[in-house]
């Protein structure tokens, strides 16, 4: 499977938490060219399973984005914009967005440049100081834009970067929706004593609802979150980094144990570098609703390290995200009838 052009296909649509439905038609056509058991539910999740019997294996991967709200229109034609869930001022002022109205219109992120601004220009942008400009007067603006509309960073392929890494909007968490895809590849053509539902879910960038949902009804024995962790960057700690050349597998206070020892054993059984990624309390990611659903599930966490994320240059190695999935896809493979007794945390 060429990666790079399913991440393409999924950051190039709109898919802002709550407002995933034209993504959702992405991953449902990627879904069925490995399985026609694909489905969906009234939070928006998309599903699609191989295989049949016990355990039921849940693999999740979110497919919203973080992105903005119309929230006024001033009298010159400007858009009053909001963060919807994790969008950082800071990195707004100069980027090129898409407005989702009546119609689908380009803009720009401007603020008031530091030749105009007094009393010095250290302080950091806040929302207040920017606006959204479509190139229209108030009138045109006002048929065209309601409050209450989404507003995108543009919707564009990711840029190809040496060593096989790509940057670009969204791969939080698009690249691990197509590294779910791989998964489905690969487990295709493996014989399986499990069943597997590969779920991309809504809402995690407002604290994952969606994911919560979608484990309540499929009642998996066990789910494997993929999401991204922090790689190395500059002025980042050490302590809460991982190598962007090696998968991270999480350990923490809602991350089953078993699990994720059985992702290092998979990670060694493949020679594929892994390293520990700590989450003190809760992870941030869907691991956090999925692992409380009804009596309870044992979950996993394993991610591809990103750079700069949250915002339109979020970068990752391709390999690394192939990785992620040979090392998923072969936890679920050694997962035998003896199952139970490998989670028991009696011993």
């Amino acid at each position: 499977m060429d990666m790079y052009k399913a991440i393409s296909d999924l950051v190039t649509v709109n898919g802002v938490t709550g407002h995933e439905t034209a993504v959702s038609g992405v991953v449902e056509e990627y879904f069925r060219r490995f399985t026609d058991d694909v489905w969906h539910d009234v939070s928006g999740n998309t599903f699609a399973r191989i295989g049949t019997g016990r355990p039921v294996v849940m693999v999740i991967a979110h497919m919203d984005e973080i992105g903005m709200m119309v929230t006024d229109i001033e009298d010159n034609g400007m858009l009053r914009i909001r963060s919807v869930a994790g969008v950082d001022p800071r990195v707004l002022p100069g980027s090129e967005v898409v407005v989702h109205g009546v119609e689908t219109l380009k803009g720009i992120v401007g603020a008031v440049p530091p030749h105009l601004i007094t009393g010095g220009t250290d302080a950091a942008y806040k929302m207040d100081d920017l606006c959204c400009d479509v190139g229209l007067d108030l009138k045109r603006v006002k048929e065209l834009v309601r409050v209450g509309d989404i507003v995108t960073f543009a919707l564009e392929a990711p840029l190809k970067l040496k060593n096989n890494l790509i940057a670009g909007k969204t791969l939080d968490d698009r690249a691990l929706v197509a590294c779910m895809f791989r998964c489905a590849e690969i487990l295709a053509s493996r014989k399986l004593e499990c069943s597997v539902v590969l779920c991309a879910s809504t809402q995690e960038e407002c604290g994952g609802p969606g994911a919560g949902v979608g484990a309540y009804s499929v009642e998996p024995d066990m789910t494997i979150i993929l999401d991204v962790s922090h790689a190395d960057q500059p002025g980042a700690d050490s302590l809460d980094v991982c190598a962007i050349d090696k998968i991270a597998v999480c350990r923490g206070g809602n991350i089953h144990p078993k699990i994720a020892d059985m992702l290092f054993d998979a990670a060694s059984e493949l020679n594929i570098a892994a390293e520990t990624e700590i989450a003190m309390g809760f992870s941030g990611t869907d691991a956090d609703f999925v692992q409380m659903s009804r009596r309870g599930v044992p979950t996993g966490l394993v991610s591809p390290p990103v750079k700069y994320m949250h915002t339109t240059v979020e970068t990752l190695s391709l390999d690394t995200l192939d990785k992620t999935a040979k090392v998923v896809s072969e936890f679920i493979a050694r997962i035998t009838s003896d199952w139970e007794e490998k989670l028991c945390l009696d011993d």
